[in-house]
């Protein structure tokens, strides 16, 4: 039995050699091809997706077969583009900005539904001026006039003292040029009213003065202060802010409190403009709404009232 399997891997070999020789002396005289051929059979396939790859790539970014004027006018198209997108961009957030702005406004419009108003951002501040003054991209011909309140959705910011075609500057409750009468309305049904004002310490901490409250006053840190409306100047009921302290008078025959409104007036950006209310102008009091520098933007106040 071991004979045979003997004679059986002696055949198998000897068959093996007979036919590596076989191939070995046709290889030869067929100068390597045949050879050749069988491993090209097996790698055609895998060399052909990879070099359709490569080329794929090289025909969509070909820059080595790109002259000076082509890729200048490839840069010139891309800076196109990209300058297409920044436009769109600046349109999107526009949009979104003005969206937010009637938003707002309607929400101001519907506590108050006979009231006109207009939305406006601040494009500049002066920086001279320390009571934060600032102007807004909207003016006459938007409807915006001379003596016109200006509000955010927390409270009164000042009032409009100049305006121009498309640009209109106000004059905030911080400055000293500005007299607001207000009054304060207690849970309990007790109301006192005052006049707001400022100077330039208080314009310095953000804050305003209620003035000429009596030395028997029952208003306290935490009251709200809203506008009076009796100068039919500011609608009534614009809230104002919150009273921090209250403070003995300089002539010591009076009491003031120290307010601090609602809306930070020193980095406001969006505001809106109120254009029209139930009983503007209709009586006066002797409380001047503005002492501008230019005077006839005070005639112009004067006469719009």
């Amino acid at each position: 039995m071991r004979d045979f399997f003997k004679a059986s891997s002696f055949k198998v070999l000897v068959i093996t050699v007979v036919v590596l020789l076989g191939i070995i002396i046709y290889t030869a005289s067929a100068g390597g091809s045949f050879l050749a051929n069988i491993l090209g059979f097996v790698s055609s396939p895998m060399q052909s997706i990879a070099t359709e790859t490569v080329d794929g790539a090289l025909s969509f970014v070909d820059l080595d077969g790109l002259s000076r004027e082509e890729l200048k006018a490839m840069i010139s198209d891309l800076q196109a583009e990209n300058s297409t997108l920044r436009e769109g961009q600046v349109k999107l957030y526009d949009l979104e900005q003005e969206n937010e702005q009637l938003k707002e406004q309607l929400n101001i419009a519907e506590s108050a539904p006979d009231t006109e108003m207009l939305s406006a951002s601040v494009i500049g501040r002066d920086p001279g001026d320390v009571f934060y003054g600032f102007s807004i991209n909207k003016g006459t011909l938007a409807g915006i006039s001379v003596g016109d309140p200006v509000i955010t959705k927390q409270g009164l910011v000042g009032i409009v003292t100049q305006a121009y075609a498309t640009t209109s500057k106000v004059t905030c409750i911080l400055s000293e040029n500005v007299k607001i009468g207000a009054i304060c309305k207690k849970e309990d049904g007790y109301s006192e009213s005052g006049v707001i004002t400022s100077n330039i310490q208080t314009a310095a901490g953000g804050l305003v003065r209620m003035d000429y409250l009596s030395n028997e006053t029952k208003i306290e840190p935490g009251d709200i202060i809203v506008t009076s409306g009796s100068a039919s100047i500011y609608p009534e009921n614009l809230i104002i802010g919150s009273v921090q302290s209250v403070e003995k008078s300089e002539n010591d025959i009076s009491c003031y409190a120290v307010v601090k409104p609602y809306e930070d007036i020193r980095s406001v950006k969006e505001v809106h403009i109120i254009l029209n209310f139930p009983g503007k102008g209709e009586e006066r009091e002797e409380i001047p709404p503005v002492v501008s520098g230019d005077p006839q933007n005070n005639e112009d106040a004067e006469a719009g009232k």
